[in-house]
């Protein structure tokens, strides 16, 4: 007569791994706030409908770098601003452009 444990009786399963938490919603918008506050200082240009370019400075302060306060931020973006307006000027009838 064969033995108990050749006849395909079922062996004891291997203990089943934790299942992976799901973050609620509330925890998902925390950890994209948490993200956005360590991004980095940034530039982006795009050009309107009208073809002219819009500028958008985003300067950050941190715990380390030359950017430590609002009013370092505010003059480096400033800086950068007025240096991107001259390389990209306003067109004309625009507001601080050429006159029509």
């Amino acid at each position: 007569m064969p033995s108990r444990a050749s006849t395909g009786s079922p062996q004891p399963a291997e203990p089943a791994l934790p299942a992976a938490r799901r973050l609620s919603l509330s925890q998902v918008v925390e950890k994209l706030l948490e993200r956005g506050t360590s991004e980095h200082s940034s530039v982006t240009l795009s050009r309107n409908a009208k073809g002219e370019t819009q500028l958008e400075v985003v300067v950050r302060t941190g715990e380390s770098g030359a950017v430590q306060t609002i009013a370092d931020a505010e003059q480096a973006a400033r800086a950068v601003y007025d240096r991107l307006r001259a390389a990209y000027p306003f067109g004309e009838g625009a507001p601080g452009g050429e006159p029509a």
